[in-house]
């Protein structure tokens, strides 16, 4: 029976209106750009799930959802600490598009940076709050139903792409662009918290690329395309991203600076685009184990990378397919829709 799951966005939080949005075949660009990878992988898994009649809720919220029981499965979006949902045994299932587990992202090394001391305090702080989230778990809300599980099941798929076009391959040789970058370098944060004073992963893995990349961008050499979307030029942010797909489809080098959490969007849609990836640490996820991407510890390091492949076509080539190959065959919403499915069937692993 097609397109018999209903589906609702409890947004940001369940204490907010919740909208039931329309099935799988109806779904188009009217919604929002963070719910379309997550809602293809859901339209992918339709034809694995044995159930019918399964209620999806898209949410940040880890703590409560609107309803519970076994015909309910929450989609957690964007939940960057880690927490376990304080439902997670009153529900079928939680599927979630960032890890849950705290990921130090750095390795140790000579050397020290503002960056690397950032990561170690918010590792610690995550793993505070994903402990104290465990806790809550194994107190749930009096009114809730009896738990299903005796441990949460949790699967994790990719972030995914957000306001990227899928257009036609570009070869490397054709491809204008070495690289560009565009991204707010900072998030303001008001002087009451802690993060004002402390700073963000965030901020200092895109200043520290950005401080690279202005002197890279002295040498003419480099065809470099550089814009830091400020949090408060809506305008600009609007125009900026209507060529973003564009830029990116011409760059034969995507850089992927980690942002609040190690994967972002411009990770996956560099893959999509058949980019050269760089990037910083990333998780020992599944779909990211063996990736065809370049990872580094300090963005010192590109300028040295950039001599070693932005002219090296055949170097490039074979990156722009093995990406590709990657995308297609680890994170495309056709091969995690069918795991999804496998996963909410009970198998663990989503393979059947």
């Amino acid at each position: 029976m097609p397109f018999s799951h209903r589906y609702f966005a409890a947004w940001p939080l369940s204490n907010h209106p919740v909208i039931e949005l329309p099935n799988g075949s109806l779904w188009d660009r009217s919604l929002r750009a963070e719910w379309r990878y997550p809602l293809a992988v859901l339209a992918n898994a339709e034809d694995s799930i044995q159930d019918h009649s399964l209620h999806f809720y898209l949410t940040k919220d880890p703590n409560q959802l609107p309803e519970y029981g076994p015909h309910v499965v929450a989609v957690l979006l964007q939940e960057e600490r880690c927490k376990i949902p304080a439902y997670a045994l009153h529900v079928r299932a939680v599927i979630r598009n960032l890890h849950s587990t705290p990921f130090l992202g750095f390795r140790s090394r000579l050397g020290f940076s503002r960056l690397d001391a950032v990561l170690a305090f918010e590792h610690a702080r995550d793993w505070a709050l994903h402990q104290r989230s465990r806790r809550a778990m194994q107190s749930p809300h009096p009114e809730w139903p009896t738990q299903m599980h005796s441990t949460p099941r949790i699967f994790t798929i990719p972030l995914g792409y957000h306001s990227q076009e899928e257009l036609p391959q570009i070869p490397m040789r054709v491809r204008t662009l070495d690289s560009f970058f565009a991204g707010e370098l900072a998030t303001k944060v008001p002087l009451t918290t802690y993060r004002y004073w402390v700073s963000t992963s965030k901020a200092e893995a895109r200043k520290q690329l950005w401080r690279v990349l202005q002197q890279v961008k002295r040498n003419p050499e480099w065809r470099i395309d550089l814009d830091n979307i400020g949090v408060d030029e809506v305008v600009s942010r609007a125009a900026q991203f209507n060529s973003y797909s564009q830029k990116m489809m011409n760059s034969r080098i995507c850089l992927a600076p980690r942002g609040s959490m190690a994967e972002t969007y411009r990770l996956y849609e560099g893959l999509r685009a058949g980019c050269l990836v760089i990037t910083n640490r990333l998780p020992d996820e599944p779909f990211l184990r063996g990736a065809p991407v370049i990872q580094v510890d300090h963005w010192k390091e590109l300028p040295d990378l950039l001599r070693k492949y932005a002219r090296d076509i055949d170097a490039l080539e074979c990156y722009r397919q093995a990406s590709l190959d990657w995308w297609q065959n680890h994170c495309h919403e056709q091969v995690i829709g069918p795991q999804v499915g496998h996963f909410l069937n009970g198998c663990p692993g989503g393979c059947p």
